[in-house]
């Protein structure tokens, strides 16, 4: 076989040296282990792949102390790197240098050969792109999706390689929905609850409110000239906040009195009153989406979302404040009402856009452009603030009787600064009122448009963004797809009967 091209990397070794040989082997090695038998022989208790080598026999003949440096150089990475040879440009091995790389020079240091030797700790190749399937290339080589009447789907999977692989799932629920089991030949992955009902009478959640159907968020009014922050006094509200290309954002300071130190507008709005006709909620969500990126040091500003009872009375509020007038650094906020209005949460991080530039464990994980979710809870006196992937809970007890009647949206600047926060931004909110006593078509656990993605070699499940592996039900198992063809069928809640929309990919795998 003559070669064209050998890349480590971004890097074509072929520049800098003669290919003489490549051994690849045909397969993957196999550790067994065994267990004697009552009779003759052994059991087998267990089988896999072992790791595998790939090895290159070489000659230099220009350059040869420069080019040894060049190859020590390239080869000489701590980490897996990509290989991938020009006879089968397709797929891609990850590998690591094993051992030293030894090479004896000829006629007198005219050329010089030797030999690398490559570890493939998976013992597999994978293919260079990733596979997808999809409702709009079902029926292609990759495989076909069939929606049935009953809201189940089969997908007929075309897993061209030689071992299984695991892959990622997309599914986007059409209806809402409260429970998706997954099965096929590997095994069975449940979610959500099987027996959860579309409506019955019992205590259940509603939603009251969701910016997908109020883009600009005309539902929340401009408060009267006057209207106190209902966190703190310090904070002025006679200035205007609106819609602005993708969320809420400053559109006015205001003034502030002398005993104020901070300048904003600010918008509210009163629960819509639920199935009874009630308004007000002692046990209420809700999901907010929140964009904070300082592009200069020293910017400064405050946001929050505040929730109060139906006098206007603080019952917990959940912000952003950058008081940062020399550096980077905005601090996620906490604040409940009750006998002892106070701050409860604070957490520093960097006003940055989630690239890290060395900030560790304060990069904007949270509230950069590309996520933003947020939550609170509140069950009873338990309030619950969503930070980096789980949710503070503070106890509350004066507060457990207590109902949250109404949002206020504030977004303002400090009155001594004169550098605002380029983006400081409420993109999107919802909320829901749980625990409703009535009979109702329940809002189900995976809401219309919600999507669910299941990531079976990491074990992640992802739900509109957020970390949700207590979705599992108990004794699922993240399941793989098998070589060649097989199929996947995708199962409901039984009185669901719109079909979901179907999204899988893989990288095809080869021993």
């Amino acid at each position: 076989m003559e070669y064209n091209s050998i890349k480590l990397g971004d890097n074509e070794l072929m520049d800098y040296m003669i290919i003489n040989d490549v051994r690849r082997g045909i397969s993957t090695g196999m550790t067994n282990v065994t267990e004697s038998s009552i009779s003759d022989g052994a059991s087998l208790v267990k089988s896999n792949f072992s790791s595998k080598k790939i090895e290159l026999d070489f000659t230099i003949l220009e350059n040869i102390i420069k080019t040894k440096r060049i190859i020590g150089k390239l080869t000489g990475i701590k980490q897996l790197q990509k290989l991938i040879f020009s006879d089968d440009p397709n797929v891609l091995w990850q590998v690591i240098t094993d051992g030293e790389i030894k090479t004896t020079e000829h006629n007198n240091g005219k050329y010089t050969t030797g030999t690398i030797s490559f570890l493939v700790p998976s013992g597999y190749s994978e293919s260079v792109d990733t596979k997808v399937l999809n409702e709009s290339n079902s029926g292609s080589e990759f495989g076909t999706i069939t929606h049935n009447a009953d809201g189940s789907t089969k997908v007929q999977i075309n897993n061209q390689g030689t071992l299984e692989t695991f892959p990622k799932i997309k599914i986007t629920n059409v209806h809402e929905n409260g429970y998706l089991g997954l099965v096929n030949e590997n095994g069975i992955l449940e979610l959500g609850k099987r027996d959860e009902a579309d409506g019955e009478t019992n205590a259940v959640s509603e939603y009251l409110y969701d910016s997908k159907n109020d883009t600009t968020f005309s539902d929340f009014k401009d408060v009267a000239d006057g209207t106190p922050n209902p966190q703190s006094d310090l904070i002025a509200t006679n200035g205007k906040i609106e819609f602005q290309n993708d969320g809420l954002r400053l559109k006015d300071a205001g003034t502030a009195e002398s005993n104020q130190i901070i300048a904003g507008g600010m918008k509210v709005m009163t629960l819509p009153a639920d199935s009874n006709g009630h308004v007000g909620a002692v046990n209420f969500y809700s999901y907010f989406n929140l964009f904070a990126w300082a592009t200069a040091f020293g910017q400064t500003g405050v946001l929050q979302v505040l929730f109060t009872d139906i006098n206007d009375k603080l019952v917990a509020g959940y912000g952003i404040i950058k008081p940062d007038k020399s550096g980077n650094i905005a601090v996620m906020k906490g604040w409940v009402g009750g006998n002892n209005p106070r701050e409860v949460i604070s957490h520093d991080f960097a006003a940055n856009n989630g690239e890290g530039s060395g900030a560790g464990s304060f990069n904007n994980t949270q509230f950069n452009q590309k996520t933003g979710h947020t939550d609170f809870r509140k069950s009873g006196g338990n309030l619950g603030f969503f930070w980096k992937g789980s949710r503070i809970q503070r106890y509350i007890p004066e507060l457990e009787n207590t109902e949250i009647a109404k949002v206020y949206l504030y977004i303002g600047q400090y009155k001594n600064s004169n550098k605002f926060m380029t983006n400081l931004v409420i993109r999107n909110m919802s909320y829901r009122k749980d625990k409703v006593s009535v009979w109702s078509d329940l809002p189900n656990r995976y809401q219309t448009g919600s999507i669910m993605e299941v990531d079976m070699e990491n074990g992640k499940i992802i739900n509109n963004g957020l970390a949700s592996n207590n979705e599992l039900v108990v004794g699922s198992e993240f399941i793989s797809i098998p070589a060649g063809e097989s199929e996947l069928d995708i199962y409901q809640s039984s009185w669901n009967t719109t079909p979901p929309k179907i999204e899988i990919e893989w990288k095809e795998r080869f021993l």
